[in-house]
């Protein structure tokens, strides 16, 4: 009975983390329009300075694979926590585009050592429940995301600098309480301490597959509407239906993610939903109707919603690799896809058009649905024994 209450608490503490992850990233994107007129820069100045939030996640990836297996995924949660609470505000104050862009790689950074450590901190939950996890915490991410939209929303009267103020003095209040209840790190197999160093097959392996998954998601939630423009010749309010759609199925397929994967085996489970998400974009790009377009998008988003937080788990899994390097390299693929996804199809969109261009995320859909057996060497039968009731 102990061991079922440590590990509930364990999986109520980090559900904080990913819960305020999102929220960090929700709040800054809905509060652009008002960075951008603060700081006085514009459009291509703006994108340089997002590009540096992406860069500044993956320059954290493998630095936090190599901490996490040398101080623990408990403390990398905690540092990077602090770290993001901390640089949050100092976004609200930035004047110019240096500051800007400076103050979201440092974000990206935080946000990026969150990430490594808060999905060790998953996999161990899983083990200790002895069920999966993974995917209601990406589901919380997303809730996060939202929330932030949300909230940044009813604060838009007021600077980003107070919003952001409050809200990481709130995270901060509530930090300890978070990480009370975490997991101490296993051992590994190995017994190595991590260095920077490339990871085993299996896991690039499975990198590369997540790469796939989140550079579809990226394409398809940046150049979806711009599609249904291009193929179907929908208004702005019809085509921002198909984001919509993409979105709301993806945090249904999440919320019920893990109980998919505790009733069915995980390869074929990709496989299939890999195989429904490449029938929902070939049915969002020849549909001969646009609401039959948005139905796809649905489809598409169903079928991805549990393919990344099904390789994470994977990853974390592999016997005997640190599961801190495991998620590192996974995250710096997966992450990399979805910060050049977008970029790709506009570049091929440029010369062949959008519906062509996006025949790509077709492809790469149907390839995780082809290569999802490497899933089988990385997931234990179980995912460990289940805690005394």
């Amino acid at each position: 009975m102990k061991a079922l209450a440590r590990a509930q608490a364990a999986r109520l503490g980090c559900a904080y983390f990913f819960l305020v992850n999102g929220l960090a990233y929700g709040s800054v994107v809905a509060r652009m329009p008002a960075l951008k007129m603060q700081t006085g820069v514009n459009d291509a100045q703006l994108g340089q300075a997002i590009f540096c939030l992406g860069i500044g996640g993956l320059c954290a990836f493998p630095v936090a694979g190599v901490l996490q297996a040398r101080i623990g995924s408990k403390m990398l949660v905690g540092v990077g926590t602090a770290l993001m609470l901390a640089t949050w505000p100092l976004i609200g104050l930035a004047g110019e585009w240096w500051q800007l862009a400076a103050s979201f790689f440092v974000l990206g950074y935080a946000c990026g050592t969150l990430e490594v450590g808060g999905g060790v901190q998953a996999v161990m939950v899983e083990r200790a429940l002895g069920r999966p996890a993974m995917s209601g915490f990406f589901a919380l991410f997303s809730t996060g995301g939202l929330a932030g939209a949300l909230i940044s929303a009813a604060a838009s009267d007021i600077p980003p600098a107070a919003q952001y103020a409050a809200l990481a003095a709130v995270f901060l209040a509530l930090l300890p309480f978070a990480m009370r209840p975490l997991l101490a790190d296993a051992e590994t197999e190995s017994g190595e301490k991590g260095g920077l160093r490339l990871p085993p097959l299996p896991i690039l392996g499975l990198a590369l597959l997540c790469l796939c998954a989140f550079l579809s998601e990226g394409a398809i939630s940046d150049w979806g509407a711009l599609l249904m423009k291009a193929a179907h010749g929908s208004t702005d309010s019809v085509a921002a239906l198909a984001f919509a759609a993409f979105s709301a199925t993806m945090i249904v397929g999440r919320l019920a993610g893990d109980g998919l994967r505790a009733r069915y085996e995980m390869t074929a489970l990709v496989r299939t939903l890999a195989a429904v998400a490449t029938v929902g974009m070939a049915v969002a790009l020849l549909a001969p109707h646009p609401a039959l377009a948005i139905g796809g998008f649905a489809l598409a988003g169903l079928g991805l919603s549990v393919i990344a937080p099904a390789l994470f788990s994977a990853a974390g899994n592999h016997p005997g690799v640190d599961p801190g390097i495991a998620v590192a390299s996974i995250s710096t693929l997966g992450y990399g896809g979805l910060l050049l996804g977008p970029s790709v199809i506009g570049f091929l969109a440029h010369g062949i058009g959008i519906p062509a261009a996006m025949l790509l995320i077709v492809a790469m859909c149907a390839a995780i649905a082809v290569f999802a057996g490497g899933l089988k060497r990385s997931v234990p039968s179980a995912y460990g024994a289940r805690p005394a009731e």
